[in-house]
């Protein structure tokens, strides 16, 4: 699917990281902001440990493994 440090852009990417709780980091303007399990998403939000995120303001990145 997806490799350590690539972007999150389609709700197939997101599905994959909720249903085997991959890690995602998430960026606002290049600043870290986030990091850890997804709870849900949809076309708009995605929901991480119970604070949501618009898609389009963050960008979400694979982190397997921490």
């Amino acid at each position: 699917m997806l490799h350590p440090g690539d972007i999150l852009t389609l709700q197939r990417h997101f599905q994959y990281h909720i249903q085997f709780a991959v890690p995602v980091q998430i960026y606002r303007e290049g600043e870290h902001v986030a990091i850890g399990i997804v709870t849900a998403a949809d076309e708009g939000f995605v929901e991480l440990q119970g604070t949501l995120y618009n898609r389009s303001l963050f960008t979400f990145v694979s982190r397997p493994g921490y």
